[in-house]
């Protein structure tokens, strides 16, 4: 048995830490909640396709696969219902559009979640001239929500820790971890912005993208689909909707800003004459990297220090897959894919 100290409770070390505890390991989540992390404001949503291709997305079989099995195993174990099956109704731009979805409904890898299904909820409530079509086998997750019942599991199980881990108060001493007195094997980054500052990753190649969604109340629209018409309309029941969502690279404070509000209200309304609330404005930084593939491995000469990360938009349907790959690679020395290692970079 090994101990591992994982920092950082959002998705992608919340996932690390069952999928280790599943396998006997012991393990501490250290957090203290002060950085802006992707999952603070995270829709949540899953789709296995790229729209502005039309494409599957990488590996999206054995992503939906492994995100079921995990997410409904979980639901099981917390007691607690937070992941929602739901399609994506894409809304067209043009004929072309339309046209085009015909065409790629027919790919052997693609076509298979492009519906030719007209969502009739979306139709009678959207300015959508060119119709619109479902995607199959998405949905979203309930983020907060998750956290917070994984949270309250992991403290009943004094698996966690309310507290930063810093760079200058951890010690690796020959095969071990020393932070505050505490013995570990192994420390793990999940911490998403900020872990290519530890001494041995300088290198690399995380980019911090800052996105806003505003929550919304909006009275008499009912909705059995999230839409898609460029931004993203997510149903949460009861009139309540989060919208979003928007995307920065440039360095920028984490506050929201006027116009990102709104650009984002002024799309909506393109396509929805209805009154809207705008009952809350979150921000936060999603970790990505240029070739837009997940982080996985350790620090260059430090085996002792490891890291999960730079998910980036795509989270839900990335982080159990890899959380279950990363815990097979530190308790059975399973190979890490080249297109996921700290070693491409």
């Amino acid at each position: 048995m090994s101990k591992y100290l994982i920092v950082g409770q959002g998705l992608a070390g919340t996932l690390l830490a069952f999928s280790l505890l599943e396998k006997g390991e012991e393990v501490l989540i250290a957090d203290d909640y002060k950085h802006a992390s992707a999952s603070q404001v995270a829709a949540g949503m899953w789709n296995p396709v790229t729209f502005k291709r039309l494409a599957a997305s990488w590996l999206a079989k054995e992503m939906l696969e492994e995100m079921n099995v995990t997410f409904r195993k979980l639901e099981e174990k917390l007691q607690t219902s937070f992941f929602h099956s739901l399609p994506v109704a894409r809304i067209f731009n043009s004929i072309q559009d339309a046209n085009f979805w015909d065409e790629k409904s027919d790919h052997p890898e693609v076509g298979k979640y492009l519906s030719a299904r007209t969502n009739k909820s979306v139709q009678e409530n959207f300015n959508a001239p060119f119709g619109n079509s479902e995607v199959n086998e998405c949905g979203w997750l309930n983020v907060p929500l998750f956290r917070e019942v994984a949270l309250n599991y992991f403290i009943r199980h004094e698996n966690f820790i309310e507290e930063a881990v810093n760079e200058n108060e951890v010690e690796f001493n020959g095969s071990k971890v020393l932070w505050k007195e505490r013995m570990f094997d192994k420390l793990i980054l999940c911490n998403g912005i900020g872990v290519n500052q530890w001494k041995g990753l300088e290198h690399l190649d995380l980019i911090p993208n800052h996105g806003q969604v505003l929550d919304l109340k909006i009275e008499n629209l009912e909705l059995d689909a999230i839409v898609n018409f460029g931004q993203f309309l997510l149903p949460f029941g009861n009139k309540k909707f989060r919208l979003g969502a928007t995307y920065n690279w440039n360095e920028v404070p984490d506050e929201p800003t006027y116009d990102a509000k709104e650009l984002l209200i002024s799309e909506l309304k393109l396509r929805l004459d209805k009154d809207v609330v705008v009952e809350s404005h979150k921000t936060g930084f999603r970790p990505t990297t240029r070739d837009r593939r997940p982080i996985v491995g350790f620090a260059k000469q430090n085996e002792l220090l490891g890291v999960f990360g730079g998910l980036g938009s795509k989270g839900v349907l990335l982080a159990p897959y890899f959380s279950k790959l990363f815990s097979a690679v530190l308790t059975e020395n399973a190979p890490i894919p080249k297109e996921v290692s700290t070693a491409r970079f």
